[in-house]
């Protein structure tokens, strides 16, 4: 039986662990957060796994690394001891008539990236049929069926409970660098273990990592959740648009997660008056059902992400990073995460993997 120590819980270090010890191995937890999360990137997110509605603008081959992960996630779900909300519900890609330029160019870059199986156009009688809550602020769409999204807060509810009993999971100060002689004094002091005595360190610290990953920057989502009991949008939406591309994402009980993705910074300061105004507008724009729902939460936070926007395993002399996800952290972490635990199954050298070179 393998012993693995884990530095970070966030959604990459927590399912990271979960599937460790799902297939026998022992597992050291050590972290910064606290045992819900609340520090981490991936308990903010939307959670959106849409392998079309993202190769769009990030190219073919995430589709078939993503839709991989899609048909993983639903093994795994199964395997949780609680119940997580992870509707097939599909996206609606719309524009408002004034962002038509954005529509186009959007669709034009579906045609050339993807399959014709891959999405459809709607408009007119299909419109209304298909996206009948749309269908009165917008005249058109671009749909992909069988695309999902994960309610993260049940996500990370369950592998708490699971973590909380199998691993042997501490809390410690952030770690800022991480080298071999950090390692050293935290399992001598944290743990009264050798660094020997774990088969492999992996590091899963997220933005954590920024001073050991060069290249490694900070992708800023500002997300509002609200209550809103006169919508029924039971699937994803992202509205186009030339400044600030948003979503909007279900969860159980008519509550929304709406958002902006893309804001080049670090800065983890609260939600900005300006953001706010706009991400509420939106809400308006897609539905005015909107303009009575109740807000439940504004927060923001920072993904960690790569030049090439894929994410890294990438060795080191005193273990292995895994790092990196951009904005794909729920839609790539299946995929990647298994491709590790194949490497370190048959004992192969763990390296970036030559799929995201």
């Amino acid at each position: 039986m393998a012993h693995y120590l884990i530095i970070g819980s966030g959604l990459i270090g927590r399912l990271t662990a979960w599937r460790l010890l799902h297939a026998g191995h022992q597992v050291t937890i050590l972290s910064s957060d606290d045992f819900r999360g609340t520090d981490s990137a991936g308990y903010v997110a939307a959670a959106m796994v849409a392998p079309y509605a993202e190769a769009v603008t990030e190219g073919r081959h995430l589709r078939d690394l993503a839709s991989e992960s899609l048909a993983i996630w639903d093994r795994w779900l199964d395997a949780l001891p609680e119940p997580v909300f992870f509707p097939r519900c599909g996206t609606a890609v719309v524009a408002h008539d004034s962002d038509n330029v954005e529509f186009e160019r959007y669709y034009q870059r579906a045609m050339h990236t993807l399959t014709p199986s891959d999405f459809q156009y709607l408009t007119g009688h299909a419109m209304r049929d298909k996206l009948p809550a749309l269908a009165d602020h917008f005249s058109r769409a671009i749909w992909f069926d069988d695309e999902g999204c994960l309610d993260n807060r049940q996500l990370f509810r369950s592998l708490t409970a699971f973590l909380k009993v199998r691993a042997d999971w501490r809390r410690i100060s952030p770690v800022e660098h991480l080298d071999a002689a950090t390692l050293d004094h935290l399992c001598q002091t944290t743990l009264n273990k050798k660094r020997d005595d774990f088969t492999l360190v992996i590091d899963c610290r997220g933005n954590g990592s920024r001073a050991d990953i060069a290249s490694l920057r900070s992708v800023r989502g500002e997300v509002i959740r609200v209550h809103a009991p006169a919508v029924s949008i039971s699937h994803c939406v992202r509205l186009l648009h030339p400044r600030y591309p948003l979503y909007l994402v279900p969860r159980p009980n008519q509550h929304y997660v709406i958002g902006a993705t893309i804001i080049e910074t670090a800065d983890r300061s609260p939600v900005s008056v300006r953001s706010a105004m706009e991400l509420f507008s939106a809400l308006y724009t897609i539905d005015t059902g909107f303009a009575e729902a109740r807000i439940v939460e504004m927060q923001a936070h920072c993904r960690p992400a790569m030049p090439d926007h894929l994410p890294l395993i990438q060795q080191q002399p005193w273990g292995v990073q895994l790092n990196g996800f951009y904005r794909h952290g729920y839609l790539l972490a299946p995929i990647m995460i298994e491709r590790l635990l194949a490497q370190l199954a048959s004992s192969n050298k763990v390296g970036r993997d030559a799929n995201y070179t």
